[in-house]
């Protein structure tokens, strides 16, 4: 008996394998479609994949592990200014060994929405970030966050800059509670683009709320700042 269900149980481990990546691929491909049509209806262009997009900024996700992909890329201009919005990911592996001594590698793949504004102009490096416990504490030991005069934004954020008056010139009072209404986003200017990056995929209302959100923030950006910036 136990040797007829052998059998039995390694045909369903099998249905259940083929049938996970079947409904993965038609899910793939609903996406595919629904972000095509979302990008026609605005006028804008739709891609499956773009290379060029791999390399093109820096920090995290970027420019780390293994079959990097940039996929489901959107471009067009919203609010006056170019935008790109795209799945990213890259893999990492990790090898295990059992009580046997036999060793066992396995693939993890790290999937990311990023959401770009052109900004047309190269702005210093700034980072703001939600705050994590941990975040908070590594920024107060090596002196890395930016505390600045709210301490409700501080406890909101981690902010990073090697410019600490770029920092308080962009976020000031006014940019800190507007910021506040959005704790989960997290952005960063890298060189002439506005970055919104986050763990996971998005959907099209994201994307509209996040080039909503980040072109607000572009717009908050005291008029000092950007006449130094394109110096002027």
């Amino acid at each position: 008996m136990a040797s007829s269900v052998i059998p039995l149980i390694f045909v369903l481990f099998v249905v259940v394998i083929v049938g996970a990546v079947v409904f993965g691929y038609f899910q793939a491909k609903k996406r595919r479609e629904g972000m095509a049509a979302f990008a026609a209806s605005r006028g804008w262009t739709y891609a499956e994949s773009d290379d060029s997009l791999l390399d093109r900024f820096e920090g995290e996700p970027f420019g780390v592990g293994q079959d990097r992909e940039a996929v489901n890329v959107i471009r067009g201009s919203a609010h006056d200014r170019p935008m790109v919005a795209f799945d990213y990911s890259y893999v990492t592996t990790s090898t295990s060994t059992d009580a046997n001594g036999h060793s066992h590698t396995e693939r993890h793949t790290h999937p990311f929405s990023v959401v770009v504004v052109n900004i047309g102009v190269v702005m210093p490096a700034l980072s703001v970030a939600p705050e994590g416990m941990i975040s908070r504490l590594i920024g107060r030991l090596t002196n890395s966050d930016i505390e600045l005069e709210s301490e409700e934004f501080n406890r909101a954020f981690r902010v990073t800059c090697p410019n600490r008056r770029f920092a308080s010139d962009v976020l000031h009072p006014r940019m800190m509670q507007l910021l506040l209404q959005w704790p989960e986003l997290a952005w960063r200017f890298d060189a002439d683009s506005l970055l919104a990056v986050r763990p996971g995929s998005h959907d099209v209302q994201e994307i509209d709320a996040k080039l909503a959100a980040l072109d607000t923030i572009l717009d908050n950006v005291p008029d000092f700042v950007w006449q130094e910036v394109r110096g002027q």
